[in-house]
Parts: structure tokens; sequence; C-alpha cells
């Protein structure tokens, strides 16, 4: 490996469009197929991403002890909002924060990721899966 050329070397991000169909209702007047564009994740954001999901558990832990051992409906309602569940798999937790990072320009919240992954679980997965294939091959270097 040629350790200058990689130290002198400048990066972006890789980004692609993704066709998602069944979110095409909800596309732009005049569009008819619906693509979000993504980006790969910055190793810093892969790390919150995994420390995601040890922390999701912890969240629910605290969140029942402050309402006092009871889960009244308010509680239960914040919980939902906010993704977290003590029976969430942890690779929907990691892909939560996947998608908040990944999409380019105006950020999805964490309840705008819930959502999608709620009511468009297959937009999700195929949104997710690109983000984290751009993620794997990493940053490009312009004029690559």
């Amino acid at each position: 490996m040629d350790f200058v050329k990689f130290k002198n070397a400048r990066f972006e991000r890789r980004t692609a469009a993704v066709p998602v169909p069944s979110l095409s209702i909800f596309a732009e007047e005049g569009v008819t197929t619906c693509k979000i564009d993504v980006q790969g994740l910055t190793g810093e954001e892969v790390a919150v991403a995994r420390e995601r999901v040890k922390t999701n558990n912890g969240l629910v832990e605290v969140i029942e002890k402050f309402a006092g051992g009871t889960v009244p409906e308010a509680v239960e309602a914040l919980r939902e909002k906010l993704g977290l569940s003590d029976d969430l798999p942890g690779d929907a937790v990691y892909r939560l924060a996947v998608l908040e990072f990944g999409i380019v320009g105006r950020p999805f919240d964490r309840p705008e990721c819930v959502r999608l992954f709620n009511a468009h679980p297959e937009a999700f997965y195929s949104l997710t899966s690109k983000i984290l294939e751009l993620t794997g091959v990493g940053q490009v270097s312009p004029g690559e």
C-alpha cells in the first residue's frame, strides 16, 4: 500500500439514488418513481449506530424506572415513538441509526425512521442495505 498516497488523498462519501417504488405515492408532483439519495457512513457514524444497539435496552430500563416501575400509556407511546423496545432485534436498532445517518440532504430523524420501518419495511431494508453497501466499499477519492 502507498501510505503517502493514502495520507494525501481527499475522500468523499459514496452516494446512490435508491428507487423505492412502494413510496411513489409520496413522490413530488410529476415524478412517477420515488428515489431517495443515500450515502455511505463515516467511521464515527458506524460506531454510534453500533452503540445504539447497546443503549436501546438501557433506555427502556431508564424509562420504566422513571415511570416508577410501571409503563403507563404516555411512557409506552414515548417508547414507540423513539423505536425503543426491549424485544426489538439488534439489527433493526442498528439499521434505524444507519438510516438516520445515511439519507442525503434532509436526514430522517429517529421517529421518521421508525415510521418507515413499521409502515414500509421492504423500503426500509432496501435503503439501509444500500447505505451499508456504500459504507463497506469506503469513501471515494475524487478522480477514482
